[in-house]
């Protein structure tokens, strides 16, 4: 069973059930949505969701990192554009990149935002979560590559 978020209200349902939500409920009317086929869940932050998806036309796996209502909080969609510009800025082996950021339909109804990443096999949340024995030298390594 998967727990998926849905309205803000958490909602448990089968891998099978998953697929078909993925497909329906992930892209919400984004012409551009057509070119990923979302393959699985990956994350689930307060902010989003991150997907696994396939790049159907190129046929590269990617995050698709999808930031839900973010016009709602006005310091939060200040935390969003500040995060999506300096990413787009940075040229870095240890920065993900990001690859496309998708454009809603229309400028009236654009609550949320889809932004297209590398996919990574972790990330520095799921490393410092399953390593209970991170020595100081790992903590200094992950802050100078944060720097």
């Amino acid at each position: 069973m998967l727990e998926v978020a849905k309205d803000n209200i958490l909602v448990n349902i089968s891998k099978t059930m998953w697929k078909a939500y993925t497909e329906t409920e992930f892209f919400t009317e984004y012409d551009e949505a057509s070119q990923y086929e979302i393959l699985e869940v990956v994350g689930k932050r307060s902010y989003g969701i991150v997907g696994a998806a396939l790049d159907t036309k190129t046929g590269e796996k990617v995050a698709i990192k999808k930031i839900n209502d973010v016009f709602e909080h006005v310091s939060d969609a200040t935390r969003i554009l500040r995060e999506i510009k300096r990413l787009r800025l940075l040229r870095h082996p240890d920065v993900v990149e990001i690859k496309h950021i998708m454009l809603p339909p229309s400028r009236r109804g654009f609550r949320d935002i889809y932004v297209v990443f590398e996919l990574m096999e972790s990330d520095l949340h799921q490393v410092i979560k399953a390593n209970d024995d991170l020595t100081p030298e790992h903590h200094q390594l992950f802050l100078y590559q944060l720097l």
